[in-house]
C-alpha cells in the first residue's frame, strides 16, 4: 500500500487503467470459452457470409467471405449450421456451434475442445498407425477399412506412389471422408493420410544427404516447399519425416536419409526443410503459416539414432544399442533442438518418431539409467523433450517396439507395454492395429490397467492430452474443415515440369567432384565430334528383406541418354543364364553371364565412365521378421538367437577386412543382459557383441575389380560413385582420374543420369561439397567413436586433396566459398540442458 502511494497521479491512472485492461482480457478469455455452444440461426437467413456449390468431384465446397472453405458431402448426413452468417460444419450433429467446430477459433484450441466428445475406446482407435492391409480402390471402400474407420482410426498409410492414379487417389480419399461423415454415433473428425518420404508420383529430388552436399539451407527450403504442395494435392498431410540423425558412424546403413554428419548443417537444413513443408506460402513467397499447403513433419529419430555400436541398424535386434564413448549424447539431439524453434510463422515442428535404441554412456551404463528403448523411457520423452525442452507435439513411436523391437521391455506383456510409452508421453503406436477390433481390445486392456495403477483421473488425463496432440495435427492444416480433394489439382501439381525442373537443379547441385586428374572436367566447348566412351554394365546382386530385388547387370547409365553425347561402347548379356533358379525354377542372372566388351574395342574409346556403389555389407542380421513390417508376433527365442548369432564387422572396403587391429573392442559397449548361473547362483552379465578377428561380407568386390580392370585397359577413366556410406578410397582412387560422387541408396533414389551426364560433359559445373568425411583406411574407421562428428583420417589421393568433411572441386580447383568459410569450423557440442 505504501508502495502505491509513493506513485504519482498520472502513474496512479495508468496503473489502474493496467488493471482494468488485464481484468478485462482475463473476463473475454473466459466469456469466449464459455460463449459456445452458441445457437445458430435458420440456414440462409439475416446477412448471409457464405455461398455453397457442388464440385465435379461430386462434394459441396462452401466459401465463406474471408474465412475458411469448407467441403461436405451432402448425402453423408452431415449438416451446415450457421453464425454471425458464416457457415460451420456441425461435426458432432447437436445442432450448436461447438468451439471445437468454429473455424475462427485457433487450431490448439480446438483440439482442446474436441477431446470431451471422444469415448476413450475411439481414442484408441486414433492411436492405431497400421500399414494399411485394405484395398485401395477408386470407387469403392472394402470391409477392412469401414471396420478400421469404425474403430476410430484416422491416421491412414496413404496409397503408394506409382500404384494409383489420380483419380484413384481423389476418389478413394473423398469416399473416405463421406463415409466418416455419415458415422453417427462418433464426432466427425476426417481421416490424415500419413506417409514415408515417396517416389513415382512426385517430383524428383536429391536424397537429405545430398541436399546436406549442396550446403544450402535455401535449396532444402525449396524442396519442402514445393514437395508439401504435391502432397497436399494427393490429400497427404502427415510426412513421417524429416530424419535428421547425425551421421557420426561411418557405416550406418541409414545414412542417405540423414544431412550427414555435421551438427550446424544439420541443424540448419532441418530446420529449412522442416520450414518448406509446414508453411503455406502466397504467389510472392510470403509465409502464411499453416495452410492448404502445409504438411506436418515428424522429427526422427528422437534423439537421434546414428551413433550405432559398430554401424549396425536398429531395425533389427543386433542393432539395438548406440553409444557414446565420446559423450556427446546432447549434441545429437541438436538438430531436434533447433527444430522446436523454427524461422517460419508454424513456430515448431509439429510431431516427432522416436528411435529403437537403448543408449549406452562410455562406462556402460544405459543413458538417463533406463535400460531401455525410447519408447519406453521416461528419462528420453517426458524428461528431456517434453519437460526440459518443453516440447508438446505429437510424438508416434517408430513401428513395431511392441513386438519384435521392444528392446528392454522384453519381458513386459503386450498390455503393459502399451501402458507404459502412453506413461512415458508417446501419443501413438507406430505399426498397431492391424487386428482391427482385436487391436484395439488390447489397447483398451492398456487402459483399464493403467486406471488401476494410476486411477482413473490421471490415466483419463494422459489419453485426453495425447488424443488432443494427435488432433492438433488435423486441425492446423484445415483438413477437419476441407478433407475433401480435386482431381484437376491432383493431375496437375504432384510431379509437375516447373517442380521437377527445380529438383534438376538441386541434383546438380549435390554432385561433389572428389577428383579431376589433368582438368578432363572441364567447360563444354562448343561443336566438335563425339568422343567415343565406354560404359560397362554393373552387376548387382539380388537382395533379400523387405524390399527385395533380382540381380541385374545394366549399364551405368541410361545408354539412350548417355548416346546424346558420346559414341557408347558396351557388354552384352548370354542368352541363357546361368545363376540360381528363381522360385518358378528358372535360372537368374549371374556374374558370369555378363560378356565384357573385348580389350581392343575398350582400348580404343576416348575415356571409360564406370559408374559404382560404395562397399555393400551382406552381414547377416537377426530377428528382423521382414523388416518393416509388423508383423504383429513375439519373438519366440530371443535368449536363444542372440547366444547363437555371430557378429561380423561393417566393411567400408570392397576386399575382405577382418577386425583385427589394435582399435577393435575386444568388449562392446552395448549388450542384453542375459542370465547366467555361476556356483549355483543366478546373476545378469552383459553379452558381448565384439566382432574382434571376424571378417565381415562385402556383396559388390566385383565393383573395384571392374574400376581396376578397365583403368589397365583404357588410359582415361572416369568413376561415378552412388555413394549411400563413407568408403575407403586408397583400393583404387590412384588408378583413375576422375571421381563424381552422388548420394542416394536406402530409401532415397540415386541421382539421375542426365545430371551426372550433365556436369561429365561441362554443361554445369560441379559445386557440391562432401557432408561427411572418408576414411584413410578401416584402421582409422574402428578408431572414431560412433557419437563423434567428424573424428577420422581422411583419405589424401594423389593429387594431395584431402577428402575430409565439406571439400569438393570445381572446374578451378579446390572450392572454397562462403559455405566453407561457414560450416568448415570445429563442430558444435551439445549442452545438457538446464
Amino acid at each position: 500500500m505504501n508502495l502505491f502511494k509513493a506513485i504519482t497521479s498520472s502513474k496512479k491512472i495508468l496503473f489502474i487503467l493496467v488493471l482494468l485492461a488485464g481484468a478485462a482480457a482475463l473476463f473475454l478469455s473466459q466469456s469466449e470459452a464459455e460463449d459456445y455452444p452458441r445457437k445458430p440461426v435458420l440456414l440462409g437467413s439475416g446477412k448471409v457470409k457464405w455461398s455453397e456449390s457442388l464440385t465435379p468431384e461430386g462434394w459441396t465446397r462452401v466459401t465463406n467471405e474471408d474465412g475458411a472453405t469448407l467441403g461436405y458431402s451432402k448425402s453423408s448426413g452431415l449438416q451446415l449450421i450457421q453464425v454471425d452468417g458464416y457457415a460451420f460444419k456441425d461435426l458432432n450433429r447437436n445442432n450448436l456451434l461447438d468451439q471445437f467446430e468454429d473455424w475462427r477459433v485457433d487450431f490448439e484450441t480446438r483440439a482442446k475442445a474436441i477431446v470431451d466428445e471422444i469415448p476413450i475406446e475411439q481414442m484408441m482407435g486414433m492411436k492405431m498407425n497400421p500399414f494399411g492391409s485394405w484395398t485401395v480402390n477408386a470407387d469403392t471402400l472394402d470391409t477392412i477399412i469401414k471396420n478400421s474407420l469404425n474403430l476410430g482410426y484416422r491416421q491412414l498409410r496413404a496409397p503408394r506412389g506409382g500404384t494409383a492414379d489420380a483419380r484413384t487417389k481423389v476418389n478413394w480419399n473423398n469416399l473416405v471422408q463421406q463415409y466418416i461423415e455419415g458415422l453417427d454415433k462418433v464426432v466427425c473428425i476426417p481421416a490424415v493420410w500419413i506417409d514415408d518420404p515417396r517416389t513415382g508420383d512426385v517430383s524428383s529430388w536429391p536424397s537429405n544427404l545430398g541436399l546436406a552436399a549442396t550446403f544450402d539451407p535455401e535449396v532444402g527450403a525449396q524442396y519442402g516447399r514445393m514437395m508439401s504442395e504435391e502432397w497436399r494435392a494427393m490429400g497427404i498431410s502427415m510426412q513421417v519425416a524429416t530424419q535428421m540423425d547425425l551421421a557420426t558412424e561411418p557405416r550406418w546403413r541409414r545414412i542417405p536419409g540423414t544431412f550427414g554428419e555435421d551438427p550446424a548443417l544439420s541443424m540448419d537444413m532441418a530446420r529449412a526443410i522442416i520450414n518448406g513443408w509446414q508453411s503455406t506460402y502466397d504467389e510472392e513467397g510470403n509465409d502464411l503459416g499453416w495452410g492448404k499447403h502445409s504438411v506436418n513433419n515428424q522429427m526422427k529419430h528422437f534423439p537421434g539414432d546414428g551413433a550405432a555400436e559398430g554401424g549396425r541398424e536398429s531395425h533389427t535386434r543386433d542393432g539395438a544399442y548406440n553409444i557414446f564413448p565420446g559423450g556427446q549424447f546432447f549434441t545429437h539431439i541438436l538438430p531436434f533442438k533447433a527444430c522446436m524453434d523454427l524461422p517460419g510463422k508454424t513456430k515448431t515442428v509439429s510431431a516427432a518418431m522416436t528411435n529403437y535404441s537403448i543408449g549406452i554412456e562410455a562406462d556402460g551404463s544405459p543413458v538417463g539409467g533406463e535400460r531401455v528403448g525410447t519408447s519406453f523411457s521416461t528419462y528420453k520423452i517426458n524428461h528431456l523433450l517434453r519437460g526440459k525442452y518443453g516440447w508438446d507435439g505429437y510424438i508416434l513411436t517408430d513401428f513395431g517396439i511392441l513386438t519384435n523391437k521392444n528392446y528392454g521391455v522384453e519381458n513386459l506383456t503386450p498390455v503393459e507395454k502399451r501402458l507404459v510409452t502412453l506413461e512415458v508421453g508417446c501419443d501413438a503406436f507406430g505399426g498397431d492395429g492391424r487386428d482391427g477390433q482385436e487391436s484395439v481390445d488390447l489397447a483398451m486392456e492398456a487402459y483399464e490397467l493403467g486406471v488401476a495403477k494410476l486411477g482413473e483421473i490421471e490415466m483419463n488425463e494422459i489419453m485426453k492430452k495425447s488424443t488432443e496432440r494427435i488432433l492438433r495435427t488435423h486441425f492446423n492444416i484445415g483438413i477437419v474443415d476441407n478433407p475433401y480433394l480435386n482431381l484437376e489439382v491432383a493431375e496437375s501439381i504432384p510431379n509437375n515440369a516447373e517442380h521437377n525442373a527445380a529438383g534438376h537443379r538441386a541434383h546438380l547441385k549435390s554432385i561433389v567432384m572428389l577428383k579431376n586428374s589433368g582438368g578432363i572436367i572441364h567447360k563444354a566447348s562448343p561443336g566438335g565430334e563425339k568422343p567415343s566412351v565406354y560404359i560397362p554394365r554393373i552387376y548387382a546382386a539380388a537382395t533379400g528383406g523387405f524390399r527385395r530385388t533380382p540381380a541385374s547387370a545394366d549399364p551405368g547409365f541410361n545408354l539412350k541418354a548417355a548416346g546424346e553425347y558420346y559414341d557408347v561402347v558396351t557388354d552384352a548379356l548370354a542368352n541363357t543364364f546361368t545363376g540360381p533358379a528363381d522360385d518358378e525354377g528358372n535360372p537368374t542372372l549371374s556374374q558370369e553371364d555378363i560378356i565384357r566388351a573385348s580389350k581392343e574395342e575398350i582400348a580404343q574409346c576416348d575415356f571409360a565412365i564406370v559408374r559404382i556403389t560404395n562397399p555393400k555389407n551382406g552381414n547377416p542380421t537377426f530377428t528382423e521378421f521382414g523388416g518393416m513390417r509388423d508383423d504383429g508376433q513375439e519373438s519366440p527365442g530371443i535368449p536363444v538367437e542372440a547366444q547363437e548369432f555371430n557378429y561380423l564387422p561393417i566393411s567400408l572396403q570392397y576386399r575382405p577386412y577382418t577386425a583385427d587391429s589394435e582399435f577393435v573392442r575386444r568388449e562392446s559397449l552395448g549388450g542384453d543382459m542375459i542370465e547366467v548361473t555361476e556356483n549355483g547362483t543366478e546373476k545378469l552379465v552383459k553379452e558381448n557383441r565384439s566382432y574382434f578377428r571376424e571378417t565381415g561380407i562385402i556383396t559388390n568386390e566385383s565393383h573395384l575389380n571392374l574400376v581396376l580392370n578397365t583403368a589397365s585397359t583404357v588410359e582415361k577413366v572416369i568413376v561415378v560413385i552412388d555413394l549411400s556410406n563413407p568408403m575407403v578410397f586408397e583400393e583404387f582412387e590412384s588408378e583413375v582420374d576422375v571421381i563424381l560422387v552422388g548420394f542416394g541408396g536406402g530409401r532415397s533414389a540415386n541421382v539421375p543420369d542426365k545430371a551426372f551426364l550433365e556436369i561429365i560433359t561441362g554443361q554445369e559445373e560441379p559445386s557440391g561439397l562432401l557432408p561427411l568425411q572418408m576414411p584413410l583406411n578401416m584402421e582409422t574407421v574402428e578408431a572414431q567413436f560412433e557419437d563423434v562428428p567428424r573424428d577420422m583420417e581422411c583419405h589424401i589421393d594423389s593429387e594431395g586433396n584431402t577428402y575430409d568433411f565439406a571439400f569438393g572441386l570445381n572446374w578451378s580447383g579446390e572450392i572454397s566459398d562462403e559455405r566453407t568459410a561457414k560450416y568448415n569450423v570445429l563442430p558444435i557440442v551439445g549442452e545438457p540442458p538446464k
